[in-house]
């Protein structure tokens, strides 16, 4: 078995993931095997052209049509069932490190948001918002800029043994497109060796020397958003309005089916309002990539 550290949990694996930080340790939080699925009495069933999902308290079973199915149970293993031919291990891996887990995190009482973060004065700056609003790129270049890059895309949020919130990342890798990098034009962006699915245009940008374990807690959130408007502007969220906008960010949201999985959510959310200054920063449909990181660098 291979061993690694992700999510914030030590994972044992038969599969070996380049993507995660290797680690030795005793006894594994997450099991990651090959095997066939088993079958289940769902309590939520969704289909769509490309997915399936079936969901109980405990379980989820979930398939990617030409590529595999997952079943995740108990918050401690991940059963991984190749369907016939597929020799893309890469595409395999990514519904793994994505839809899986984030039902395994849940499973443990842990809530995975759709945020990228940075250290900044032992705390944590979280870059959230709407697609294609320019998460990643600003990410990237705080990083050029000399910023240390603690998560990007998914942060995973829980209470610790002193009912304090902290966060812990996901994995050393960011994950840009290949126009990003031919914007950052920086010698830290400019391998493409690693393509994060055979058929798109983004490539993995490995961390593994620099990436922390540690958690830490949240000082500040951006919450960046794509509108008409002719120049960036932004205001600070407060109360209700940041809560909301906050849920709006939890990653893989159809998977808080239950009661005690929105308690949950709100308990988390609810602290991270309360002890965070969270602003949203809207841009133009047209914006030029330096001058949000510029606007977004004042409030650091």
């Amino acid at each position: 078995m291979y061993k690694y550290w992700g999510f914030g949990l030590h994972i044992a694996s038969e599969i070996e993931f380049p993507e995660l930080l290797p680690m030795e340790f005793d006894l594994p939080d997450v099991e990651f095997v090959l095997g066939k699925m088993p079958e289940i009495k769902e309590d939520i069933s969704v289909s769509t052209k490309n997915f399936s999902y079936y969901i109980t308290d405990n379980e989820l079973l979930f398939k990617v049509y030409d590529i595999a199915g997952y079943y995740a149970a108990n918050g401690n293993k991940i059963i991984i069932e190749p369907f016939t031919n597929v020799q893309d291990m890469r595409s395999i891996r990514l519904y793994v490190l994505a839809t899986a887990i984030a039902a395994i995190l849940l499973q443990r009482g842990l809530l995975p948001l759709h945020a990228s973060a940075i250290i900044k004065n032992d705390e944590l700056v979280f870059i959230t918002g709407d697609s294609q609003a320019g998460k990643s790129t600003t990410l990237a270049g705080l990083l050029k800029n000399g910023n240390t890059v603690f998560s990007d895309d998914v942060v995973v949020i829980k209470k610790n043994e002193n009912s304090k919130i902290t966060v812990s990342a996901s994995y050393p890798m960011m994950k840009l497109w290949d126009d990003t990098l031919d914007k950052l034009n920086d010698a830290l962006f400019r391998d493409r060796s690693f393509r994060v699915k055979h058929d798109i245009d983004k490539y993995g940008i490995f961390f593994h020397d620099n990436f922390n374990t540690n958690s830490y807690s949240v000082s500040k959130v951006f919450i960046l958003r794509k509108q008409e408007i002719p120049q960036i502007v932004s205001r600070k969220l407060k109360g209700t309005e940041a809560f909301d906008a906050l849920t709006k960010q939890v990653y893989r949201p159809m998977l808080i089916h239950n009661n005690s999985l929105r308690a949950l959510c709100f308990t988390l959310l609810t602290d991270i309002v309360q002890n965070s200054s969270i602003y949203e920063v809207c841009r133009p449909l047209e914006c030029n990539p330096d001058e949000l990181l510029k606007y977004v660098e004042t409030f650091l």
